[in-house]
């Protein structure tokens, strides 16, 4: 004679239910979570280095500005002597990544800077736009700085 195992339903077995019903809510947190772990976009990804590096330079983080510059320009130039790049400018007093256009591994970013300058009426902000290009190696957006 043939015994065909039996296999607890879910109707007659309240242990396995509440089981299965455990697992779903298990796996919907872990599916939302994959979902959040997404990579940016192009461009939200590069505003964010963007906002970050100003942020660093508006600090006199240099090093941290720094380490936003593609690894080919900072093989070239150290730290300290990219800092001397800053010698003298106005003080920033806002800074705001207005837009990032990207096409495949080039962004270009314009950015809404703010400065406090000295003029014969004293103090005066100014405020301009500036274009920076950004680069990606490795999956990793950097700043493309002129030698």
């Amino acid at each position: 004679m043939h015994h065909t195992p039996q296999t607890p339903t879910t109707a007659k077995n309240p242990a396995l239910r509440k089981l299965l019903t455990a697992s779903a809510v298990v796996m919907g947190v872990l599916l939302t979570g994959c979902a959040a772990l997404q990579p940016a976009s192009p461009e939200e990804a590069v505003t964010k280095r963007a906002d970050q590096r100003w942020k660093a330079l508006m600090a006199a983080d240099w090093a941290k500005a720094y380490s936003f510059l593609t690894p080919a320009f900072r093989s070239t130039m150290p730290v300290d002597r990219y800092r001397e790049r800053f010698v003298g400018v106005p003080r920033w007093t806002n800074v705001t990544v207005k837009s990032a256009k990207c096409e495949p591994e080039k962004c270009t970013v314009v950015v809404r800077i703010e400065a406090e300058y000295g003029a014969r009426s004293g103090i005066q902000t100014l405020g301009t736009d500036v274009p920076e290009t950004w680069l990606q190696e490795d999956g990793t957006w950097y700043k493309y700085e002129a030698m």
